[in-house]
């Protein structure tokens, strides 16, 4: 009857606001079921569906209203001003366009709506709020769906009470859609939050949540109706029905990739890394290489390994060239097949002092720079296809004097007079700014503009030739600048004296600041000194840490502003150590990062194959 199967609803959702409360909810819904409906409801059924999940996590929704449970519930019901006892809900079905996935989005890992719908239960629960999806994607929103034909198994029907009204007063229990069916033990009972919800039943004659989700498990069909008439409902089963949040793992699951969230171990490594990524060793210092012809490499891995870049050599592969801080210095290569095998492992530069930093040219070349009173810029090829291969030139960008350089930005979006940004870790480390009066390889070995970088105030920056006046700035304001990296109009630096990010708006001329780590998210800290930093190719910044208890690579998000780790040391020998190196494959699937002082080269990929954003 209708009232028979608006008292059903109204007990279901009833019992669901208040279920989580204690045990005694449970006691008095049954007693509430039996006392309204002697004859018609079975008191097995209402229990059976009061265990069962709506798909909203308890733990962190406590608060969330009654409407919202129904409507999470009922997506295409609403409810309407109460009358009576037993009008508190009333399913009115409502008309509405079939939904449609935003055209194009993706979330900032690249994940697509389709990804949503292969990775998570409908309503995305699991990751749909992370990223936007409940907004874009039909799948992962709660109150709509996608119209679609007809499956292999039939219309998607939402899940409804179909109660039959029968003058019988021996009701009948449900069957399990099985012919086998299976035997439950019973859930024990829970005095504290677990990791895994449980709901505890005030006696054995109430289904567990796990034993029903069980029942409901098996192979979808409809109930076949009973001979003898009952007045207890029978619950009609929608095929391919899905209840959601699932307790159990799939068969073979696929980490999302979240920057900050379960840090997994690598005992091997001894880093801890941030769901959905995996590492292996690339190289350490001292160590030859394994090549993919079976061989290792003619020369050992060098120390003290620093700045690096990734320069693309299309279907021949590509090389990460890594610096060495050496007192002797130096810069080498490994070359990387399309498959990220290693194909050899050589020396590019020598006869140079402790290079650090540097950066990569828009004609494929690496910039490296010395660390020390009068170091200077390196141009290298790394392509052995390069007529300038093995054969590296000092640039002009560090003048007559030199200096202590680090790292290099390349601005050019000015097709024959591209610009070069480099930073100085000094106290009076002015950022030099030069520009090239040409492109290609030689433009680094001609004469340019050059000028460097003075803080005017507070908002504003300019850009001058009085060096004198730029490094009382630098020691005001950017003392001991490393990292730098350019992204659309945008200069991105870190002062690791003041552990400080500062973002230069070129056209604008004025720029902002903040401290690195302060407004951290997730698993992990950021709380030492910022060293390199990389714009990734969405809205990721990337960092390495010098020093602290746990040496990280961490990433900060440019729209919420959170800074989130992508992996940090885990154990004691990388107490206090440097990481650096940080570079990405042609085509971002393979990131690489190492330990300086440790000596080591690791690779990192998500288990999902996408590319780093």
């Amino acid at each position: 009857s209708r009232k028979g199967d608006l008292l059903v609803q109204y007990l279901f959702f009833r019992s669901r606001s208040s279920l989580r409360h204690d045990d005694d909810d449970l006691h008095n819904i049954n007693s509430r079921a039996t006392t309204l409906l002697p004859s018609m409801v079975s008191r097995k059924v209402v229990a059976a569906f009061a265990v069962l999940g709506d798909g909203i996590s308890s733990a962190a929704n406590d608060d969330v209203e009654p409407e919202t449970r129904y409507h999470h519930l009922f997506p295409n019901r609403q409810l309407v001003k109460r009358k009576s006892d037993w009008d508190d809900l009333v399913g009115i079905d409502l008309s509405s366009s079939p939904c449609e996935d935003t055209p194009g989005w993706t979330d900032l890992l690249g994940n697509t709506c389709e990804w949503f719908e292969e990775k998570d239960e409908p309503g995305c629960p699991a990751y749909g709020a992370l990223w936007g999806a409940h907004e874009h994607c039909c799948y992962c929103k709660s109150n709509s769906y996608k119209s679609t034909p007809e499956s292999e198994f039939g219309t998607l029907v939402i899940p409804t009470l179909v109660p039959f009204e029968a003058p019988s007063d021996n009701p009948i229990e449900i069957q399990a859609p099985t012919a086998n069916p299976a035997t439950f033990a019973k859930s024990p009972k829970s005095l504290a939050p677990t990791g895994q919800p449980s709901i505890s039943h005030p006696t054995s004659e109430l289904p567990s949540q796990s034993e029903y989700l069980t029942l409901l498990a098996q192979t979808p069909t409809l109930l076949d109706p009973s001979d003898v008439p009952s007045a207890a409902p029978t619950m009609l089963l929608t095929q391919n029905l899905t209840l959601y949040p699932s307790d159990a793992p799939s068969a073979a699951p696929t980490k999302q990739f979240l920057p900050g969230e379960l840090l997994l171990s690598n005992k091997e490594l001894g880093i801890q890394l941030s769901s959905g990524l995996e590492a292996r060793l690339i190289a350490s210092t001292g160590e030859k290489l394994k090549l993919v012809n079976g061989k290792k490499s003619s020369l050992s891995f060098h120390s003290r390994i620093d700045g690096a870049g990734i320069v693309d050599l299309g279907d021949r592969g590509y090389v990460y060239v890594s610096n060495s801080e050496e007192k002797d210095g130096g810069v080498y290569g490994i070359h990387f097949n399309l498959a990220g095998d290693i194909v050899d492992y050589v020396n590019l530069l020598n006869n140079t002092r402790r290079n650090c930093g540097g950066g990569l040219t828009a004609w494929n070349t690496w910039i490296s720079c010395e660390e020390w009173k009068r170091g200077q810029c390196w141009q290298v090829a790394a392509d052995p296809s390069s007529p300038d291969y093995l054969s590296a030139q000092k640039t002009m960008i560090g003048g007559s004097k030199g200096g202590r350089f680090e790292s290099v930005a390349t601005d050019d979006s000015i097709d024959e007079s591209p610009v070069f940004f480099v930073t100085e870790d000094s106290q009076f480390g002015a950022m030099r700014r030069f520009q090239a009066y040409s492109r290609g390889w030689n433009s680094l070995h001609s004469d340019g503009d050059l000028t460097y970088l003075r803080i005017i105030d507070d908002s504003k920056f300019e850009w001058t030739k009085n060096l004198t006046a730029a490094r009382e700035s630098a020691y005001s304001y950017y003392q001991n600048s490393e990292g730098i990296s350019f992204d659309n109009g945008r200069l991105y630096f870190t002062a690791k004296s003041t552990q400080k990010l500062f973002v230069l708006d070129l056209k604008s001329l004025t720029y902002e600041l903040e401290t690195t780590g302060l407004n951290f998210s997730g698993k992990g800290s950021f709380n030492a000194a910022p060293d390199q930093v990389i714009k990734g190719a969405k809205r990721f910044l990337y960092f390495t840490e010098s020093g602290g208890q746990t040496p990280g690579v961490y990433v900060r998000d440019m729209i919420t502003g959170k800074y989130m780790t992508m992996f940090e040391a885990g154990d004691e020998r990388y107490l206090n150590d440097e990481t650096v190196g940080i570079a990405f494959s042609p085509t971002r699937q393979r990131m690489y990062a190492g330990y300086q002082n440790s000596g080591v080269l690791i690779e990192l990929r998500r288990t999902d194959g996408l590319p780093f954003p």
